[in-house]
């Protein structure tokens, strides 16, 4: 028996672009939020106090910061039009808060197919 890990008991690793929450508006359009959407909004939630201006400064400092400042711009405009983003629950939050931070700091934003 060996002390290294089952590789199929591991989670792999998300590229960002992966569907984290689909859901309808209010106005009856359909919301699809992405990991790299996740991420966002946990680094602005835990390190920026919820200011999107702030994360959106934050963005332009990091890499790949004109596809963070697009994903930044795009959740405060949902932000606005919704009333608010939907909660993370925490034990996502928990799970997630390492990787977006590295993420917003160091990688580079995987492309969604979604638009």
């Amino acid at each position: 028996m060996s002390d290294q890990p089952n590789i199929e008991d591991t989670i792999p690793s998300r590229s960002g672009r992966e569907i984290y929450q689909q859901f309808t508006a209010p106005d009856g359009t359909f919301v699809v939020l992405t990991y790299n959407d996740l991420w966002m909004m946990i680094v602005c939630q835990s390190t920026l106090d919820g200011d999107w201006t702030r994360t959106r400064q934050a963005c332009m400092i990091v890499t790949d910061p004109l596809k963070k400042r697009v994903i930044a711009d795009r959740l405060w405009a949902l932000e606005q039009q919704l009333d608010g983003l939907p909660a993370i629950p925490p034990e996502v939050l928990l799970f997630n808060l390492h990787r977006a931070h590295r993420w917003f700091n160091e990688r580079m934003v995987s492309e969604s197919k979604l638009r």
